[in-house]
């Protein structure tokens, strides 16, 4: 039947007889462990008032929210608690292979649970993944729309069975609420719903002291500190956090041969690095450990970049403290080959937020809508997720001018429009919320929808121009640091010799460089000036004077834009 009977010693004041609380093995989740109680236990503790009131107790509570927020754990909490009968609905139980199975198997866990209630015990029927028993009917399958109809008649039953009987709670969980048919979302029925988020830092910090309580800390560790760079985890991804720290903290001391076992700050940022937050995966990019140090040049172009992205999330007190409404959106444009994106994923890096990215190419699907959800889907993670940061690469693409009134030749809406207008509305709907910043990137800025470029949207738009010398010597040290170089290599001579060069350019000429090294010996332990010099007479710069300067002055909405 997959019934589970688990309690923890009787009573029906909201504790066990030894005094446990599902606060004991739940942090956070205040709201929905309210709304737990009200259904399940309010209803045994305050039976005489609520009939001297005419009180009428909710029957049914559906709990939503994305996976590993701990929508069963609450249940089961509860259900220990106030030592209730437990009874597990799956789609596993309920999709059998014959006609009638599955409406056969509601219809014995409804009359269990009656069975439970009428000897004076509560009974908490749950429906795990709800979404996959009772989806919206249409268009559906024969046999599912049989067992919503079942599921309908029950709950229906037990409303009406309630002078008769004591009170049966029907809490259901699910991953995507909008797909649950919606006959099952009204009063008599699931009439409260209950969306079990993404816990906050403190509440992260109160999950870290749970799951760590029997673990042997060393003094320096801060759970503070750890909570605060685990933005996005939910209480899964920190359970399993702490078990990766613990594991490595094992292998350390089988490797030194220490005798005590000891959780160290390294072990913690060690296992944050292996254990990244669930809900992104799928959706986010892993990031890169790029710095600011690893940008050459553009010390302008990064403060600014600074002030709109890194300083938002890094000093969001401040900024609520004094009333300023931080940056919405930054739009990077600038030739080809000028380091926008690796300047976005530094932006990321500085201010550790997850990180999501997307192209025009991922957003332009075969199948009519499936790009407009996947930005929608794509915004959804990242207010989960904040502090984060969405990056548009290619945003002519994704945001191109609307061709008018009539849209296309054909008369048509475009796939281009219909991801502009979604874009336009999640880039709105950012107003509410906090931590979520977009930056995009294009070499056509002209060709973006003036739409986007207004207050709100793209509040800033910054040129990235090509390195200049100092940029250019400052590329090259870099992109040289893991080379050998012979004595004779002069690399500001190199860097006022190749004028024109971006950034992707340089690292190609350092790459080259070395190659004609190799060909010149195998055994070569150096790079020589010499070859440099080939490699610099083999190679065009990308950019000529004329492009630069079409760039430059490209104009975005009018001509006195807000060009950096």
């Amino acid at each position: 039947m997959g019934t589970a009977n688990e309690g923890g010693g009787g009573g029906t004041d909201g504790k066990s007889t030894s005094g446990w609380r599902a606060e004991d093995a739940i942090a956070g989740n205040r709201r929905a462990l309210q709304a737990l109680r009200e259904l399940v236990t309010y209803p045994y503790l305050y039976a005489r008032e609520s009939r001297l009131l005419g009180l009428k107790w909710p029957r049914g509570l559906l709990l939503h929210g994305p996976p590993g927020t701990g929508k069963t754990s609450l249940v089961r909490a509860i259900v220990r608690e106030c030592n209730a009968h437990l009874i597990m609905v799956s789609p596993y139980s309920v999709h059998k292979a014959h006609v009638g199975e599955g409406e056969k198997f509601l219809r014995e866990a409804f009359s269990e649970a009656y069975s439970h209630a009428s000897r004076g015990k509560p009974a908490i029927i749950f429906i795990d993944e709800i979404d996959a028993i009772c989806p919206c009917r249409n268009n559906r399958r024969e046999q599912e729309a049989r067992i919503v109809g079942q599921l309908l008649t029950l709950m229906d039953g037990n409303k009406k069975s309630s002078k008769m009987l004591p009170h049966i709670a029907v809490v259901a969980s699910t991953n995507r609420v909008n797909a649950i048919d919606p006959a099952l979302r009204r009063g008599g029925r699931f009439e409260s719903e209950v969306e079990v988020t993404v816990p906050t830092v403190e509440e992260r910090l109160q999950i870290l002291k749970l799951y760590a309580k029997n673990l042997h800390l060393d003094e320096k560790v801060d759970l503070q500190i750890v909570a605060a760079f685990c933005n996005g985890y939910v209480g899964a991804d920190l359970e399993a956090l702490c078990r990766e720290a613990a594991k490595l903290a094992y292998h350390r001391m089988l490797d030194r041969g220490e005798k005590v076992l000891k959780l160290l700050m390294e072990d913690w940022e060690s296992a944050r690095s292996m254990v990244g937050p669930s809900i992104t995966r799928g959706v986010t990019k892993e990031l890169s450990t790029v710095s600011w140090d690893d940008i050459g040049g553009l010390k302008d172009l990064k403060k600014e970049l600074q002030k709109a992205v890194e300083w938002p999330i890094k000093h969001a007190a401040g900024y609520d403290r004094l009333g300023i409404t931080p940056v919405r959106g930054v739009l990077l444009h600038g030739p080809p080959g000028c380091s926008k994106t690796t300047l976005a994923k530094a932006a990321a890096h500085a201010s550790q937020a997850s990180f999501f990215s997307l192209s025009g190419a991922e957003l332009y699907s075969k199948y009519v809508g499936e790009g407009e959800a996947l930005l929608r889907r794509t915004f959804q993670k990242a207010r989960l997720a904040s502090p984060s940061i969405i990056f548009f690469d290619e945003a002519d693409a994704i945001a191109p001018k609307r061709t008018g009134p009539g849209g296309n030749s054909s008369g048509g809406v475009t796939v281009g429009e219909r991801l502009l207008s979604t874009l336009l509305t999640e880039m709105d709907g950012l107003e509410l919320a906090t931590g979520i910043i977009v930056l995009a990137a294009t070499n056509r800025p002209n060709a973006i929808d003036a739409a986007l470029m207004r207050p709100g949207r793209f509040d800033k738009v910054l040129y990235v121009p090509p390195p200049d010398v100092e940029g250019r010597y400052e590329i090259l040290r870099i992109h040289t640091r893991k080379m050998k170089l012979g004595e004779d290599v002069d690399l500001w001579k190199i860097a006022e010799c190749t004028e024109l060069f971006t950034g992707a350019d340089l690292e190609g000429l350092c790459r080259e460089a070395g190659m004609a090294a190799l060909r010149e010996d195998l055994s070569a332990s150096s790079i020589h000036n010499t070859h440099f010099q080939t490699a610099r007479s083999s190679l065009r710069p990308s950019l000529t004077k004329a492009g630069v300067d079409k760039y430059s002055n490209a104009a975005i909405n009018d001509p006195s834009t807000r060009k950096h």
